[in-house]
Parts: C-alpha cells; sequence; structure tokens
C-alpha cells in the first residue's frame, strides 16, 4: 500500500479545543509532545512559527532553510515540511483556520505575500524588532492560554498585528514600497490548490475570477514574472515531487493521478520543467524505490 505524508488538522494537536479554531503551544512543548511531529507532514490551516532561541534545518517543499535565532516561518494549507532542530530550540507555533482569520479581515489574508504558497519565500529574518515579535508571541500565548471574555476576539486581534508586523518587514525587506495584486495571485494559488488535479485550462481558472485570460497573464507577469500556465505547470511539480519522495506510488501511478493517461508523457512533463527523469529524482532525493 501506498502512503501518503499525514495532513494534520488542529484537533491532531495535544489538548486542541473542540470547535475552535486556533491553536498555539511552546515550539520546545510541541516537539517533546507530538511524536513524529519532525517528519515530512502537511496541514488543513496556516501556521505562523516563531524561532527564539536554537539551531537546525527546516525543510519546506523541498527547499531546505537554517533554523536561526529570530526567525518567523509561514506556511499554508497543504505544504509538505519538515525539520531538525536543537536540543535547545525554543519559540511559539501558532495555527489558525483560514475562516478564523476572514470572519474580521475578509480577504487581508490572501495579500500577505509570505502566505503565497509556492512563489514566495516564506522566512522572515526579524532584525531590529525581535524584542517586539517576541512580546507578542508571548502576550498572544497568554491570551490562548486563559479562556477569559472575548478569548477568540482578543487572540484573533493579536494574530492581526503579527502578520500585518510581519508584512510591514517583509515589504521593506523583499519587495521595497511598490504595491502589487497580491490578492489576485493568492486567489489564483488558491484555486490551483483544489482544482489544480481536474482543472488544466487557464481560461476556466480566470473566467473563476472574473477575469479575461490574458489580465490574469498580465497579473502573473507583473508580479512574478512568470505566466499563469507556468503556476499551473510548477503546481503539478511540486505534487509530483510530493508523491515521488513520500510514497511508494510507480511512476506510471503517479502520473495517472496527476492526470497524465501517457506515463511517457508525464516524464516528458516533469524533465520539462525539472530537468531530470522521475526515476532519478526519485533516487538522488532518497524517496522510495
Amino acid at each position: 500500500m501506498s502512503r501518503s505524508v499525514p495532513v494534520y488538522k488542529l484537533q491532531s494537536f495535544p489538548r486542541h479545543e473542540p470547535d475552535v479554531l486556533f491553536y498555539m503551544t511552546p515550539l520546545e512543548k510541541l516537539v517533546q509532545e507530538f511524536k513524529g511531529i519532525d517528519k515530512p507532514h502537511s496541514h488543513t490551516f496556516y501556521l505562523v512559527m516563531w524561532i527564539s532561541q536554537g539551531s537546525g534545518i527546516h525543510t519546506i517543499d523541498f527547499k531546505t532553510y537554517p533554523v536561526a535565532p529570530h526567525q518567523l516561518y509561514f506556511l499554508t494549507p497543504g505544504q509538505v515540511h519538515s525539520w531538525e532542530l536543537s536540543p535547545d530550540i525554543k519559540g511559539f507555533n501558532l495555527f489558525f483556520e483560514a475562516n478564523f482569520f476572514r470572519s474580521r479581515y475578509g480577504a487581508r489574508l490572501h495579500q500577505y505575500p509570505f502566505f503565497h504558497s509556492h512563489q514566495h519565500q516564506p522566512l522572515l529574518q526579524v532584525t531590529g524588532q525581535q524584542d517586539r515579535f517576541g512580546d507578542l508571541f508571548s502576550y498572544a500565548y497568554d491570551e490562548y492560554q486563559q479562556p477569559q471574555a472575548n478569548r477568540a476576539e482578543v487572540f484573533l486581534s493579536f494574530v492581526h498585528i503579527l502578520l500585518e508586523s510581519a508584512d510591514r518587514l517583509y515589504a521593506q525587506q523583499r519587495m521595497g514600497t511598490e504595491h502589487y495584486p497580491y490578492d489576485r495571485i493568492r486567489q489564483y494559488e488558491e484555486l490551483l490548490e483544489d482544482q489544480f488535479l481536474t482543472v488544466r485550462e487557464v481560461n476556466a481558472y480566470a473566467a473563476q475570477m472574473g477575469l479575461t485570460p490574458n489580465h490574469l497573464n498580465h497579473i502573473c507577469k507583473k508580479v512574478l514574472n512568470k505566466t499563469a500556465s507556468q503556476l499551473l505547470h510548477e503546481r503539478l511539480v511540486i505534487e509530483a515531487q510530493r508523491l515521488l519522495i513520500h510514497t511508494t506510488q510507480s511512476i506510471k501511478e503517479i502520473g495517472f493521478h496527476l492526470g497524465f493517461e501517457d506515463p511517457s508523457y508525464f516524464v516528458r512533463f516533469f524533465r520539462k520543467h525539472t530537468g531530470t527523469t522521475p526515476i532519478k529524482f526519485r533516487q538522488q532525493s532518497g524517496g522510495h524505490r
């Protein structure tokens, strides 16, 4: 039997309260209490991780980042990640469902560039504001632990302040001051996430967004210097890589799962976009034989 990576819901975590759309825990406590949390897995929720102490490596969708103090990591639903952390690691993990944030702030979640699952670096090195972010996470955790009146509302305010503070710093470090229509790119990525296995025409995605295909392409080119088709193809490649590494499915089975009825066409597609064949990628990456 082939087995994909685990997909964790909020309910998967120790002492999560039923029907609560957010969760927070010290990183060092999570590492101790949740066996296997360091192995490759994905989530159904958004994740913000704060590193206050320690070292190691953090791998997110086949890209590995060195862990260091005063780092923020951002993950969107569906991304696969794993880590190797030093024994002295300290920090916080903050999880929340999309609807929790959208209930008050609507489409703002689409506009954060660090939550673009495949197109922007999911890491922010905090410089000059370490104490501010450390305090914000500590205050948020205090609120999480103490179920007082309007707890969810207050906790959501902390999440909002954290994300807005990160967005300002991210913009300074990565993008300068120029504004880009991130909300449209994020909307397109969400549609891809839900439909890339069945919908292969950019025209269909553009129609769902109320745009012409040319306009969608223009936005993708302006923001990312890539076409809308490239983003679709990249999403397919990432899924193929995940399956090659984390399952025992054959090349033919993976190609069929991804909608390629002809295995040779899948091999050509994969080689065109990665420079190697599926078999060589699996062997070089230490995946299942």
